[in-house]
């Protein structure tokens, strides 16, 4: 099912109609939302949008532009940019980071996200049950994630008696194995350590 971006428009324009926000700043808000849709769809971006929108359905790994194997390359690419892409995220490896440019200041780096680490701990505790695949081996497991035509864009697979995620970076058509963390235990299991009153000093 498509968003139908100017759809959305119309019914922005609806709510700022019906509802007449009354919060300070909420007509400007609503405006720019509209605003925003109009730059995706007349930039050609619709379909992009609509991917990155079906991606945080299927609980996809967070969006990445981008992927080097080096730091040195990424330094490379960002520095050939024209224009680059301020707060947009990529991966170095199988890390994740994040860009920076000041158009005002005239500068840009790159620095490391915590991304994966929660998008991995959120699969653990509410994502998916493991999916009964099992591989006696991470390259055997590589050589199924690779030859999926369409892969899932998240699978929790058993790897030689151990959980990973296998997932799919849509954008960039990167396939990688996540070993999995261990599950956060609920906050009623976690048992409080005695205090040390002093009662039994001498």
């Amino acid at each position: 099912m498509t968003t139908k971006l100017f759809d959305q428009i119309e019914v922005l324009g609806q709510i700022a109609l019906d509802d007449a926000p009354s919060t300070p700043g909420s007509e400007k808000a609503l405006r720019l939302a509209a605003d925003a849709i109009r730059f995706i769809e007349t930039s050609g971006q619709a379909d992009d949008f609509e991917d990155y929108v079906q991606g945080l359905d299927a609980n996809a790994p967070p969006l990445a532009i981008a992927r080097f194997d080096t730091r040195d390359e990424a330094e490379a690419w960002l520095k050939a940019q024209k224009r680059p892409p301020d707060s947009a995220r990529i991966l170095i490896g199988d890390r994740y980071f994040i860009v920076r440019h000041s158009r005002a200041k005239g500068w840009s780096h790159l620095g490391p996200l915590d991304s994966l680490e929660y998008y991995l701990a959120d699969m653990v505790n509410d994502g998916p049950k493991p999916s009964g695949l099992s591989f006696d081996s991470k390259a055997e497991a590589e050589t199924w994630l690779h030859q999926q035509p369409t892969p899932p864009q998240q699978v929790v697979v058993l790897i030689a008696g151990a959980l990973f995620l296998a997932a799919y970076h849509h954008r960039i058509d990167y396939r990688v194995l996540y070993p999995l963390p261990p599950p956060t235990p609920p906050a009623s299991d976690v048992l409080e350590a005695p205090r040390d009153d002093g009662s039994d000093a001498s």
